[in-house]
């Protein structure tokens, strides 16, 4: 069940909130989720990227009858979102735009374009942040596109955390370890080779890593134990 509120106050990890409506809960546990939303106006990067991802599936020729039309293309995901989250409108302007909404409408946009092999003009690790860019290296280790430049050629798993001599890649529990999707040549640019190395590498192209889990594992057999 999800109910709306207002949070009241927060001091560290306790929060007060007022529901919007009142809520018999008798017959539900005490643990709860807590949804955030940043209702701070859109940035004008998260704007450009959003209309730069939109230009590049018009070009690709993706889609049928809006195929080519850019401003199709956005009605057609704009109607799509609002469809999805049971909205009225999805505004990408500063005045009606929000951040939470802005960032969660780039994310649908990025698993369209990684689902349709959609080349981008615009790198989103440079682009995305939280939990919105560890969102994106999830979808990369899914759809087997580098992380980096993605390309859907020769992706392997990288490993985020060095794994030492006295392990076994091949029998190892990868359950919850953090990896992601890498080209051949970025892969050997971000192990294999003095120049990098695994921190220095994230750290530049601002990778966060992602933890395996068994859909994950499956995708490039990699070895888990499930507890």
């Amino acid at each position: 069940m999800e109910v709306a509120g207002k949070l009241l106050s927060k001091r560290g990890n306790v929060v007060t909130i007022e529901l919007a409506d009142e809520v018999d809960t008798q017959f539900y546990t005490d643990s709860v989720g807590l949804v955030l939303r940043d209702e701070r106006s859109i940035t004008a990067q998260q704007r450009k990227f959003a209309y730069a991802i939109m230009a590049d599936i018009a070009k690709s020729d993706i889609g049928g009858f809006w195929a080519g039309d850019n401003k199709a293309v956005e009605n057609y995901f704009k109607a799509k979102y609002c469809l999805d989250n049971d909205l009225d409108y999805m505004s990408l302007s500063t005045r009606l735009g929000n951040r939470t909404d802005t960032n969660e409408f780039i994310s649908m946009l990025l698993d369209f374009s990684l689902a349709h092999n959609v080349a981008l003009s615009r790198m989103p690790v440079n682009e995305l942040e939280g939990d919105f860019g560890r969102r994106f290296e999830y979808s990369c280790l899914i759809n087997k596109k580098c992380v980096v430049c993605g390309t859907n050629k020769g992706i392997q798993f990288a490993h985020c955390k060095a794994i030492g001599y006295t392990m076994s890649r091949k029998d190892m529990n990868h359950l919850g370890w953090p990896g992601m999707a890498l080209c051949h040549d970025h892969h050997i640019n971000q192990q294999h080779t003095s120049e990098w190395g695994i921190k220095k590498f994230m750290k530049y192209y601002h990778l966060q890593g992602v933890p395996v889990d068994e859909r994950i594992a499956k995708i490039y057999h990699l070895h888990i134990v499930k507890e």
